[in-house]
This record gives structure tokens, sequence and C-alpha cells, in this order.
């Protein structure tokens, strides 16, 4: 059954003031925290995404993530290299246009092709990246299964994604493609979830967050969350990223940033010396 979030009047103000905004609303709230015992599958996570109001993914300061300004400008930060005067991006499983936004912002002369499986998230770019309209374009399309001309794009971007992946193997052949997709010198960049490299790590980490959404929300909801997180996302250890990234062809691969389990990691493909 598709998740349905709930907004609480409670959520539609910022911690640390009073201002109330309703650009902070949760993402991650199932309709109940009930024991599963298994992944959801890649209809089940479709069929969520069609079913949402898919303005509640519209926030830019979502309040269920750490340093998200930082880690954004982060991303901002590594593309900069990698720009030539008609830049082009792929933003995989773009959803409603969040990061597309901030490249078009931030990049005066580029142009960004938002890929999404789900019609519903896509409908919502218009309103998000209003005054960028001849900059962008949509692609309804499982980035899982796409196919894009080689050596078309300046950068490949990608957030909240990827995590939905199932196995290594679906993550290497993501990376071969994204690889191809890119001109020489280019460059993937991805922020997202991300696993610890041992079960202990991984239990660190989500502790770590644990105790960051129990600040921010009621105990119960910060299960919803957790349990989301735990039903529908598959994410690699940064150490599984890199080499991965490393056998597809990319020349380097780095972390730029990590807090709790998520990060923002790059591949390069053949940056000159």
């Amino acid at each position: 059954m598709a998740t349905k979030i709930r907004l609480r009047p409670e959520w539609l103000t910022e911690l640390g003031g009073n201002v109330a905004v309703r650009s902070s609303l949760p993402k991650y709230v199932g309709p109940d925290i009930r024991p599963f015992d298994r992944k959801m599958t890649q209809e089940e996570i479709k069929a969520r995404f069609d079913a949402e109001t898919a303005a509640v993914y519209s926030q830019r300061k979502p309040l269920w993530l750490p340093e998200h300004d930082y880690a954004m400008g982060l991303v901002l930060k590594a593309l900069e290299p990698y720009l030539s005067s008609t830049a082009r991006f792929l933003d995989l499983g773009a959803g409603t246009g969040n990061l597309s936004r901030r490249i078009l912002k931030a990049f005066k002369e580029c142009h960004v092709t938002l890929v999404d499986f789900s019609q519903n998230m896509l409908n919502e770019a218009p309103r998000v990246l209003a005054g960028f309209e001849r900059r962008y374009e949509t692609s309804l399309q499982d980035f899982w299964s796409a196919e894009f001309p080689e050596a078309r794009y300046d950068g490949v971007v990608a957030s909240f994604a990827i995590h939905h992946g199932r196995g290594e193997a679906v993550y290497q052949s993501l990376y071969h493609k994204i690889c191809r997709w890119l001109k020489s010198p280019g460059i993937f960049v991805c922020y997202d979830v991300v696993e610890g490299d041992t079960p202990a790590l991984a239990e660190l980490n989500e502790e770590g967050w644990r105790q960051f959404l129990r600040k921010r929300f009621p105990a119960r909801e910060t299960e919803r969350i957790l349990s989301n997180y735990r039903r529908e996302d598959s994410p690699l250890s940064l150490q599984r990223h890199l080499n991965l990234l490393t056998l597809a062809g990319f020349s380097s691969a780095d972390v730029l940033w990590k807090r709790f389990n998520f990060g923002v990691y790059v591949g390069i493909k053949d940056i000159p010396f």
C-alpha cells in the first residue's frame, strides 16, 4: 500500500525559531510502524511516490536531514570545474526538482534534464523551477533502465534516489552507464543515504541520526521515519560506492562529506593533470 504523509501543525514551525514555514514538512512518515520482513519492491516505491502530495517534496530545508544546506553547497562546488559555456546536466531521480533548481540558479547558462519515474513528482517541477522554463526538460523514465547519448553531459547528479537500488550489481550497472553518458572530463556527484561499512558502524550511524531526529520530532514520528527508511532504502557504504565507481571507469572517486548515514561522494571521469 502506498505511504501517506500526515501533516501536523507542529511541523510547520522550524525548531530554533518561531517562523512558520510550510517548506519544513517531514518526508519519511509512513502509515504505521508494524513489523515487516522484506524490502519494498520498485513497483511499490513508485506507487508511493505517485500517491504522495508532491508539494511535500518541494521543501528546501528538510528538517530530517543534518547539515542539508552545507551538503547541497558541496554538490555545487564540486560541479564548478566541469562547466562549459553550454553545460548540460542529468538529474537522476530528480523528483520535484530541488537539486535542479539549485544548479540552474548557480550556473546561469546550463541546461538540466530531470529524470524520474513518477509523473506525480515531475508535475510539481514547473512550480519549483518557475523562471527557468527554457533551461530544463523532464524525462519520465526509471533511471535504472534509462539510456542517454554517450558523452553528452558535463555532469550527472543524484540526490536521495539511488539508495533504492537492490544489490551491488544494480549500482555497478548504473555507474557504468553514467560514465558513458559523461563527457571527458566530467563528474558525477551524489548526495544520498549511505550505509556503514560494517553492521556495527551502520548501527552507530543510525543511532546518531535517531538522536538527531528526536530533537526535532516526537518519538513515535522518529520511529516512523526510521521504519520507512529500513523498509524502502538499500544503501551501500561509501567504501563500496567508491570501489564501484572505479570499476565503472571513473579515474577518481572521493567522499566530500559524511554525517551519520548521509554522504556526498563524487566520481570524476578522465580529469586532466
